[in-house]
């Protein structure tokens, strides 16, 4: 049986790149929010444009998942979260 250090380092070798920092984050406990960002992406196979189009509403990270519509993603980069109480809103 494998230890926790050698499953970190497989999947932290089959990840994208641009990941492995916030992967590094969320195994050693750095972040709750990195846990469940990286959680996300894993889930749709590290394709940030996917979380954003997240339809598993029975998901338990789906109501504080990375973007909660699609109109919020920015530049594709998925690493912060959207506040949950920011409504965009123009009078005119």
């Amino acid at each position: 049986m494998k230890d926790r250090q050698e499953q970190i380092a497989e999947r932290r070798e089959a990840m994208p790149r641009k990941y492995r920092r916030l992967y590094d984050r969320a195994v050693g406990g750095k972040s709750l929010r990195s846990c469940i960002n990286a959680q996300c992406l894993e889930c749709v196979a590290w394709v940030s444009k996917e979380v954003t189009l997240c339809t598993d509403l029975a998901c338990p990270l789906w109501a504080v998942r990375l973007y909660r519509n699609s109109g919020s993603a920015r530049n594709g980069d998925l690493i912060v979260a959207e506040p949950k109480n920011s409504e965009n809103t123009s009078n005119g």
